[in-house]
C-alpha cells in the first residue's frame, strides 16, 4: 500500500484567495486542523488552524498568512504507508499532501481517518480471533519459534506486532490469532517459558483492544 492508494476524495484544497473565515469553516466541516494550499497543481504548503486564529480580519485571504508548518510537508505518490504514518506522526498532522514523483504536481491528501481505516485492514483488527501478548527478552525473540508454537496448535497468525516493553531490555510481542479458544496455545507458550503479559479472547475484550488500537493509530505513535 502506497500513498497514491490512500488519497482522500473528500478533503478540498485551498486557493490563496480563500478567506481565513472560509478556511476555518472548512476545517470545522471536515474535522481537520490543516488544509493544503495549492496554486495550479503546485503545493504552496499546509495552513494550520493556529495560523488563522489570531488574524484580526477574518476576511483576509490566506495568501497573506505566514504558514507555520515546514515547507516540505508532503510525501511522494510511491511512499509506503509506513512512511506516511511516520511523517504524520512526527508532525502531528490530520492530513498529509501527496505529490507526483515525476513533476511534483499536487495529487491530493491522505487523511488520518482514512489512514486508520487502511491500517486496521492491514493489521486485521476487525477479524474474529484472540490476542496473546508475550513479553520476551530482546535477545530471546525468535519469530520462527513463536509461529511454530501457534501452528502446532492449529492457530494461524493474522497479525504480529512488536513494541518496546517498559523494561528496555524486553519486548512486547502482540499476536492476533484466527481462534478465540487460546488455552492450548497459552499452555504451550508457558511450557516454553514465555511470559504471557495479557490475553484478549472474548468479544468485550476484543472491542476494547480494537478501540485502544484505533486510538493508538489515531495519534500515529508507531
Amino acid at each position: 500500500m502506497v500513498a497514491l492508494d490512500l488519497i482522500s476524495d473528500t478533503v478540498p484544497s485551498l486557493k490563496t484567495s480563500d478567506t481565513a473565515s472560509r478556511v476555518l469553516d472548512w476545517m470545522g466541516e471536515f474535522k481537520v486542523s490543516q488544509l493544503p494550499v495549492v496554486n495550479n497543481k503546485e503545493l504552496l504548503g499546509l495552513v494550520a488552524e493556529e495560523d488563522l486564529l489570531d488574524i484580526d480580519d477574518p476576511s483576509n485571504p490566506i495568501g497573506n498568512v505566514r504558514l507555520s508548518l515546514p515547507e516540505k510537508t508532503y510525501v511522494y505518490e510511491d511512499a509506503h504507508i509506513f512512511e506516511v504514518m511516520r511523517v504524520m506522526s512526527t508532525l502531528k498532522l490530520d492530513l498529509l499532501p501527496v505529490l507526483a514523483s515525476r513533476d511534483n504536481h499536487y495529487l491530493g491528501v491522505v487523511s488520518k481517518s482514512d489512514l486508520i481505516e487502511y491500517a486496521s485492514e492491514i493489521f486485521n483488527v476487525r477479524e474474529p480471533g484472540g490476542i496473546i501478548i508475550l513479553e520476551v527478552a530482546q535477545n530471546s525473540y525468535h519469530l520462527s519459534e513463536i509461529a511454530r508454537i501457534c501452528e502446532n496448535n492449529d492457530a494461524k497468525i493474522l497479525t504480529l506486532a512488536i513494541m518496546n516493553a517498559p523494561n528496555p531490555a524486553r519486548l512486547l510481542v502482540i499476536i492476533k490469532l484466527n481462534i478465540r479458544e487460546l488455552s492450548r496455545v497459552i499452555a504451550t507458550f508457558e511450557r516454553f517459558e514465555y511470559t504471557i503479559s495479557r490475553v484478549v479472547f472474548d468479544a468485550e475484550q476484543i472491542q476494547d483492544y480494537q478501540e485502544q488500537y484505533e486510538n493508538l493509530i489515531r495519534f500515529l505513535n508507531l
